[in-house]
């Protein structure tokens, strides 16, 4: 299965549109975001996505509730995890935070195969004793390009994916 694992969208209404088009491309099944969607107008852009949605919180709320109301819309396709979010597929284990200092104790915990984070706004992947540690970089694309990752289940091989490209 291949999923796309996105971060910090920070409004940018236009990036995340044409990072959900890639990920739609890549025949990627499901979506994680690491939080920092922010405004509630940004789930409109999920609904082209032919697969399921996995969001959490990030340090920039914006509206909480009404955020709340439009994944309540979407409830069949989109999934809410609060701060933190676990999910399996097949025996790959996979945790999704926004914090990086938690993202790196999760890793060295070694219950998760992948653990996801953001809030840098900067790609990283590393090779933990235990786990792999990936920050799929920014859709805003403020302190580099833009980019997200696109993650295969089987194998765990990761792509950067730039949104230019």
């Amino acid at each position: 299965m291949k999923i796309a694992v996105f971060s910090d969208s920070h409004d940018h209404v236009w990036n995340l549109r044409r990072a959900v088009e890639q990920a739609q491309e890549a025949e990627a099944e499901e979506i994680i975001h690491c939080g920092d969607l922010v405004s509630p107008f940004l789930m409109e852009e999920f609904d082209s996505f032919s697969g399921k949605v996995h969001l959490i919180y990030g340090n920039n709320m914006g509206d909480p509730e009404l955020l709340n109301m439009r994944i309540q819309e979407r409830k069949d396709r989109v999934s809410f995890h609060g701060w933190i979010g676990e999910l399996t597929y097949e025996r790959i284990r996979i945790s999704f935070i926004h914090d990086p200092r938690i993202a790196k104790r999760l890793a060295r915990s070694g219950d998760y195969d992948l653990v996801c984070f953001g809030h840098t706004h900067l790609w990283h992947l590393e090779k933990t004793s235990s786990s792999l540690l990936l920050n799929p970089g920014s859709i805003l694309g403020n302190k580099e390009p833009a980019g997200w990752a696109l993650v295969d289940t089987k194998t765990l091989d990761i792509e950067h994916v730039l949104l230019g490209q």
